[in-house]
Order: structure tokens, then C-alpha cells, then sequence
């Protein structure tokens, strides 16, 4: 009896350690995690990432969905996703999705879903991966128009290398130079 007893600890001891590891992943992972029963859509974990991006304590989000904190639009996308999601058994990528936070406005995101089967092969839960990118997006637009800008340019312009090499010019340069 004693036996069982100390294999028992010993298993609850490493399923504790195992938690606290895997939790201690979850907290430490940049992008915004979270989790939902399949059944309701309902958030059962959320990472601090995810608290901050969007603005609400995970205490607020756990156990509510999507409707109690984005515009019924928003939440009815989310919500279309998700169940595609479960209902197809294989990872979704979203490559671009608007999502309104509560404290810093419209953010862009780069969204992974990703279903979580129980032991007979039916969703349980749905994983929400999704990295913020609206920085990105924005430096992108800006570099578009940058570099049209520079090709419209009535002025020649040139952009050379420490050493004088040209690396790139507008069509009035070239046109400047004689070439095409």
C-alpha cells in the first residue's frame, strides 16, 4: 500500500511540474495564444500576449466568446473560422484579419487555428495562434508608395552603395543617362 501511495505522489508530483512547464511556454510565447472548448466557442486559456493585445484580462475571457468583446461582424468572422476549423480537422491560416482591441484600435493579425481532437478523434477544443502584424502591414503600404513616389519622380534619382555602385534609379535618371 505504502508502494501505491508513493507512485501516486510521484505521478502527481510530474503531472504538476509538466502544468507549471507547459504553462510557464504558453505565458512566455510572443504572439497571442488562446484556447476554446469546440462545443460553445468559449475561451478557456488566454496568454498574457493576447491579454495585452486586445485589451481585456483573461479573467474577463475566460468562460465568455467572441460576441461579449468584438462587433457582432468581427465575432460572426471569428466564429465562421473557428467552426471551419473543427469541422475540417486539419490547421486553417489566416493570413490577414482585422480585429478590434480594446485599447489600441484596429490591429492586423496573421491567425492560425488549429483543432484539438479528444481520444475518439472529435474536436475539443480549438487553438488560436496569432501573431500581430499590423507594423509590418503599415511599413509595407509606406514603402509602396515610397518607391512609387521615387519612380515618379520628375528628378533623376539614383541610390548607390558605399563604394558608388548604383544599386537602383528612376526612369528619370535613366532617361538622364540615356537609357530606358
Amino acid at each position: 500500500l505504502r508502494e501505491q501511495i508513493d507512485q501516486r505522489i510521484r505521478i502527481e508530483t510530474e503531472l504538476r511540474q509538466t502544468n507549471v512547464f507547459l504553462d510557464s511556454i504558453i505565458e512566455n510565447i510572443p504572439d497571442m495564444v488562446f484556447i476554446k472548448e469546440a462545443s460553445e466557442l468559449r475561451f478557456v486559456r488566454f496568454n498574457r500576449a493576447g491579454e495585452e493585445l486586445i485589451g481585456h484580462k483573461r479573467e474577463d475571457l475566460l468562460g465568455k466568446n467572441d460576441y461579449s468583446f468584438f462587433p457582432k461582424s468581427e465575432a460572426d468572422f471569428f466564429v465562421g473560422k473557428d467552426r471551419n476549423t473543427l469541422a475540417g480537422g486539419v490547421l486553417l491560416e489566416i493570413a490577414e484579419e482585422s480585429i478590434h482591441t480594446n485599447k489600441k484600435g484596429v490591429h492586423i493579425l496573421h491567425t492560425k487555428k488549429i483543432p484539438i481532437l479528444d481520444a475518439h478523434g472529435k474536436p475539443a477544443y480549438l487553438l488560436g495562434i496569432s501573431e500581430d502584424i499590423t507594423e509590418r502591414i503599415q511599413s509595407e503600404k509606406q514603402l509602396r508608395e515610397f518607391s512609387l513616389a521615387m519612380e515618379n519622380a520628375l528628378d533623376g534619382i539614383a541610390r548607390m552603395d558605399p563604394q558608388k555602385k548604383i544599386l537602383s534609379v528612376n526612369n528619370a535618371f535613366a532617361a538622364m543617362m540615356g537609357y530606358a
